[in-house]
Order: structure tokens, then C-alpha cells, then sequence
């Protein structure tokens, strides 16, 4: 009788097992996104939600990030090859230049900007889509004094 119960218990473990690595079909997503059948989920082709600013907003970004020492200097090696750069919205930000997340608090009271990346460039403020590198605003870095 215990001959009969060892490949009984191993039968059913293999099945446990590859019960566990069939792959899970996906949810509904309308076509949004590709999820992952097994954990953990990760959403791919994520678009970061389009920015609308008031002057408004402007002028409180433009204070968050004033006291920030992160205006970029074309002096420097890394950065030397953006030079001549002129930041215009729709167009992509050299590689040269790495953008800095936008303060906590001002995220923290303007959610919108959780997504979005921010340079200061030639006395203004440049916000950044982090998910293509591209200009989605610019306003002077002396707005709403």
C-alpha cells in the first residue's frame, strides 16, 4: 500500500504544479494595454495624461522650482553638446539633459504633475513627459513674481 501512495502523492503534485505555471488569461482592457497573465501585472504602452496649465499653475510652479539650484549649465562635459539648445513645446529635450522631478509639495498640491519632469533652461521653466523626453510646456522662470 505505501508503493501506491508515493506516485499518487507525486501525480498530484505535478498537476498542483502545473496548474500554478498555465498562464492566467488577461482581463478585459479595450485594447489600452497588454497586462501580464501572472503577477505581478505591469502595464505596458502607459501615455501620460495630457497637461493642461493655467497661468495660474504657472506661477506656482514657477516659484516651487525658483529656489532649486537645477538651471542647466552648457559649461559642463555632460552637457556641452546641448549648448545651442532651445527648448519649444512638442519637440524632445536633448539626451544631454536630464530633467528633475518637480518638488513634492507642489505635486502634492497639484496632482497633475505627479507624471511630468521639469528643466530649467535659459531662465525658464521647461515641463518635461518623461515617457517620450518631449516639451509639453515652457513658461520664464520669473513668472508670478
Amino acid at each position: 500500500m505505501r508503493n501506491l501512495a508515493s506516485p499518487a502523492l507525486l501525480a498530484a503534485g505535478a498537476l498542483a504544479c502545473l496548474a500554478v505555471a498555465l498562464p492566467v488569461p488577461a482581463a478585459e482592457n479595450n485594447g489600452a494595454a497588454i497586462v501580464q497573465g501572472s503577477p505581478p501585472a505591469i502595464l505596458q504602452a502607459q501615455h501620460t495624461p495630457p497637461l493642461q496649465l493655467s497661468d495660474a499653475d504657472r506661477a506656482k510652479i514657477a516659484q516651487a522650482v525658483r529656489a532649486k539650484d537645477t538651471e542647466v549649465t552648457f559649461g559642463l562635459k555632460a552637457t556641452k553638446g546641448a549648448k545651442g539648445y532651445q527648448p519649444a513645446v512638442g519637440q524632445p529635450i536633448p539626451n544631454q539633459l536630464k530633467p528633475h522631478p518637480l518638488p513634492q509639495p507642489l505635486v502634492s498640491q497639484m496632482p497633475a504633475l505627479k507624471s511630468y519632469t521639469y528643466l530649467k533652461v535659459n531662465q525658464q521653466v521647461v515641463i518635461v513627459d518623461p515617457m517620450t523626453k518631449k516639451v509639453v510646456d515652457l513658461f520664464p522662470e520669473a513668472t508670478g513674481t
